[in-house]
Parts: structure tokens; sequence; C-alpha cells
């Protein structure tokens, strides 16, 4: 293995061990597929491994991310590791309205879309003209129909995102050195508490959890 394909020095194998789909899922949706623009507005949803990684990655890149939750206490932790502006999605349905809101009226430049189904529509409205749309996650339904007028005439561009390839893995270990970024880990569990763990990932946790092979 080249020395640039290791993982970075800083980091314990634990912490390592978030990188090779968490880290690089939303490393390649921010810095690969598209290029960052410092000042540019990034709506992130959610605060599991992908959004908090996605949530680091726009601090360091300068980006003004909004985040969203269900829990207002994720949404204050959030704050802690850079977030711009927070919108409880379970108290504000519309959140839409409100990344709009947020943003002079504007709307968001690029959103990271965890959910699909439905929701997606939502991130549809809320997408500044010439915005991004990166299809992450698929918690809701597995497909998802857009009004064809927005796009035409906010000229959005949608991609599907699923990990990323070596280099770009390599790019990212880099950068995440030289950046100083900490993976966000909720909690760690021994190989002989896998249903704990399962269990936990169902209530949805805070960052990444790490099962240890003893």
């Amino acid at each position: 293995m080249s020395s640039s394909a290791r993982t970075p020095p800083s980091l314990s194998d634990i912490e390592a061990a978030t990188l090779p789909i968490a880290a690089l899922t939303a490393w390649f949706a921010m810095a690969e597929a598209t290029r960052p623009v410092p000042g540019q507005t990034i709506l992130i949803q959610g605060t599991g491994g992908v959004s908090l990684f996605a949530l680091q990655f726009a601090a360091a890149f300068g980006l003004r991310a909004i985040v969203t939750s269900s829990s207002d206490e994720k949404l204050e932790r959030a704050k802690d590791l850079g977030a711009w502006q927070v919108i409880n999605y379970r108290t504000q349905p519309a959140w839409d309205e409100g990344a709009r809101d947020l943003t002079d009226g504007l709307g968001v430049n690029h959103i990271l879309e965890m959910v699909g189904g439905d929701n997606a529509r939502q991130s549809l409205n809320a997408l500044a003209a010439d915005g991004r749309l990166s299809i992450i996650g698929l918690l809701g339904a597995t497909e998802i129909s857009f009004p064809v007028l927005p796009f035409m005439r906010n000229r959005i561009v949608v991609q599907g995102i699923s990990i990323g390839h070596r280099r770009s893995f390599e790019r990212m270990n880099r950068a995440i050195e030289a950046l100083g970024i900490k993976p966000v880990i909720d909690k760690v569990y021994g190989f002989n508490d896998v249903p704990q763990a399962f269990r936990h990932l169902e209530k949805g946790p805070f960052g990444k959890i790490v099962i240890t092979a003893t």
C-alpha cells in the first residue's frame, strides 16, 4: 500500500475505521463531485456518521452549514461542531421554507439528501438557482419524483452518491490530517455487544458507532 493510501497518522485505529464509508461518502459529495465555494450554503440532513463528517468538512471549507434533526440536543451539539444554523424538522415540518428564510429567500446551494421519498421534494424546494442535490440516503421511499419546471427554471443538478474511489480516499486522508479533523464516535462496542450496537443504531446515534473485533 502506498503511503498516500494509509489512514491519517493522527487517528487511532478505531477512528480510522470510520473513514472508508461515512467520511468518504461525505467527501466525495462535497469535494469530488463538486467544488466547495467558501460562503455558500449547504444543508445537511441528520446527525449520523456521514452527516457529521459533512459538517466538519463544511466548516473546514468555509461553507455555511444548516443542519436538520428532530432532536434539539443533537442540534446544539451540531452547533459546537460548526453548524451555521439548525432546524428541528419535527417542530418545523416545513423545514424547506425555514431554510429559505435563513438564506434571505435565495435558497441553499447544496443539499445532502439522506431520506429520499417525499423529503426530496422539500429539498428541491429549498434549493437555490444552480443548486445541487446529492442523493445519499434512502430511509424513506426508494423512488423519487420531482416537478420538471423547477429543474428547468433553476438549473438544478441532481447526483447520486455512493462512496468514492481510491484516489478520492487518498485525497481525503491527506485533507483530514492537514485540517486536524477527528471523527465523531458516539460509542464503541465490543464484539460480544453487537446486538446492543444495532439497537443503538436504530435509535439514531450522534456520529458513528464502532464495533471492535475483541
